[in-house]
């Protein structure tokens, strides 16, 4: 019953969970890092707390967007961890 309850407030006021999982990043989106002037802890940033869909989220900062794009890598029955591959990442001024 509690769970619903947050579950509520954070949907009336927007809040979302952070995502849960591993970050597993790609040759090309270490390429893309570099370029933009990212580091991987903004990328995780984004990745955790980033408001979006299933395969893009973005976080807005103070002067910049950075957002990335995800996708679900399927794991064996027996494991519990999820698995997420950062396909691309990129940053644009507000």
């Amino acid at each position: 019953m509690r769970q619903i309850i947050i579950d509520m407030i954070r949907q009336i006021f927007g809040w979302t969970k952070p995502w849960v999982g591993e970050i597993i990043v790609t040759p090309y989106s270490m390429q893309k890092m570099r370029a933009y002037g990212l580091d991987m802890a903004t990328l995780e940033d984004v990745f955790r707390h980033g408001v979006g869909k299933q395969h893009k989220i973005v976080q807005r900062y103070t002067n910049v967007i950075v957002g990335i794009y995800i996708k679900a890598v399927k794991t064996k029955p027996l494991q519990s961890k999820l698995r997420y591959v950062i396909t691309t990442c990129w940053k644009r001024k507000r």
